[in-house]
């Protein structure tokens, strides 16, 4: 009979064997699953609170700078594309303590989510249906053509981005790992997302500019973990057929009410206070990142 190997470095695990949850683990794993976690409450609210301050910093020195122009405003804007999206890589890249995620699968995952992003999420929106042309007729119309066409196009690319990358391999052995890969895949969608923002408005006003893409980037970032939770059940439990799609669609229909209410537009198809449609987007991205954090614990309390 064979001797017992680690779930995570696949060593042989030695006597006596250390079990966590059916899982074996060797002497230098154990000790790290069961080294006391800082917690996710407190690390969301640190790193809640440092996406404030940085966006509050670039807001007041915006005032300083003046009115921008032409490639300082691109290259300004593109900082603002990019940088919220790479924060908040690196916090969900940290909370798989146990097993951090080899980079390439990482940047692939993320690469993978952007390109389809591109290639099929801004054509089906703005070339096959042409949502802005007929979506803001009325408060219903808008809201349903942001969850039906927006939020499933956007969702069902992060789903497709894990499952062909990474959902059938080796690396995905954890139920953290489907909430980091769902966050990755989000964030490569909200980074796709903040690009066109900035360089299809020519660049933007950096105040309300950075509050846009930070509260982008969070927001995509929890849908994607939401729908990773529910792969990582199906991958790890014994789940009905439908409680993929489920998750799925639950991310979906929070996507597409994040983007109707971000959008701007009124019931009347008058352009609304900015500051208004970004407050009650931050509202829903805040309030699926608090359950992300939720789900993150439990699922590091099933694996101990």
């Amino acid at each position: 009979m064979s001797e017992p190997r680690c779930c995570i470095c696949d060593a042989p695990a030695g006597s006596p064997y250390h079990v966590l949850g059916g899982r074996v683990y060797c002497d230098r794993h154990f000790a790290v699953v069961n080294k006391p976690h800082p917690g996710f409450w407190r690390a969301g609210v640190v790193q809640i609170a440092g996406m404030a301050a940085f966006a509050s910093l670039l807001a007041w020195l915006a005032g300083f700078l003046g009115p921008l122009e032409g490639a300082p405003l691109l290259l300004a804007g593109a900082f603002l594309a990019l940088a919220p999206s790479a924060l908040w890589l690196g916090f969900f890249y940290r909370q798989d303590r146990l097993e951090p995620e080899p980079k390439t699968r990482i940047a692939a995952v993320f690469i993978v989510a952007l390109l389809l992003g591109e290639v099929l999420g801004m054509r089906v929106i703005y070339q096959w249906f042409q949502t802005p042309l007929w979506a803001a007729a009325d408060t219903l119309t808008s809201l349903l053509a942001s969850v039906l066409i927006v939020g499933f196009t956007w969702q069902g690319i992060a789903y497709a981005a894990v499952r062909a990358v990474v959902y059938a391999t080796p690396e995905f052995d954890e139920r953290m790992d489907g909430m980091v890969y769902g966050t990755v895949a989000g964030l490569g969608l909200a980074t796709l997302q903040n690009v066109h923002y900035v360089f299809d408005n020519q660049g933007v006003a950096l105040a309300p500019g950075v509050i846009r893409t930070v509260t982008t980037a969070l927001a995509q970032a929890s849908f994607g973990g939401l729908m990773g939770y529910f792969l990582a059940e199906a991958r790890f439990t014994h789940r009905p057929l439908w409680w993929v799609p489920l998750g799925v669609a639950l991310a979906a229909a929070a996507n597409g009410l994040f983007s109707w209410l971000i959008s701007e537009v009124s019931a009347s198809g008058l352009t609304v206070d900015p500051w208004r449609s970004l407050g009650l987007g931050l509202t829903v991205a805040l309030g699926c990142f608090v359950v992300l954090l939720a789900l993150m614990r439990r699922a590091l309390n099933v694996q101990r």
